[in-house]
């Protein structure tokens, strides 16, 4: 292939000396030549590279060559495979962003597991569960929270809403009133803990 130094070269001596000696000398023909002035802009290679080097610093070297060719296609031609090369050529390649895996470990206050799968009781409101369930309903999401009481699995709490925090959690326990001696078992997720 011939470069665009080349060509300038070509253009400053022809004024002394014929184009045909110098395309010999240098071994090209005149039709590449005249291919590659006429086509000046097809083969500017720095434009290119420039476009592309920008292109992955504006996006922190997240994107690969593919992404890249999509965004510098739309308003400069050139081949997916040219964007390969200049971006191996000067190391351009997409760095993978590293998913962090900082757990401190859980952050609410865990409880002991007092009941211990052990759900006989002969008395009502002793031995209580909780949890929050999920209802499809259209295109969203209601989200159910229920006390059932173990001595007849009957729910004696309930409540709907459109979020499952804390404030549903504590909506479902007000509903109960005090009651003395009354363990609540959940699965100590975040909206309980």
């Amino acid at each position: 292939m011939v470069n665009q130094a080349t060509i300038k070269l070509i253009d400053t001596f022809t004024s002394k000396i014929p184009l045909v000696r110098i395309c010999k000398y240098l071994n090209i023909s005149r039709s590449t030549y005249y291919y590659h002035k006429t086509h000046a802009a097809h083969f500017n290679l720095s434009q290119i590279e420039q476009e592309i080097q920008q292109l992955c610093i504006k996006t922190k070297f997240l994107y690969g060559y593919r992404k890249i060719y999509a965004l510098i296609n739309k308003h400069l031609k050139c081949s997916v495979s040219k964007v390969q090369r200049i971006m191996a050529k000067y190391n351009w390649w997409c760095r993978i962003k590293r998913k962090r895996s900082h757990r401190p470990g859980n952050p609410f206050k865990q409880f002991d597991n007092i009941i211990n799968r052990d759900w006989n009781i002969s008395l009502p409101n002793r031995k209580l569960t909780t949890d929050i369930t999920y209802i499809p309903c259209g295109n969203k999401m209601l989200y159910l929270s229920t006390i059932m009481d173990s001595f007849n699995s009957e729910i004696i709490a309930h409540k709907i809403s459109n979020h499952p925090n804390t404030q549903l959690a504590l909506d479902t326990l007000n509903q109960l009133g005090y009651l003395s001696g009354a363990i609540i078992h959940s699965d100590q997720g975040s909206t309980y803990t």
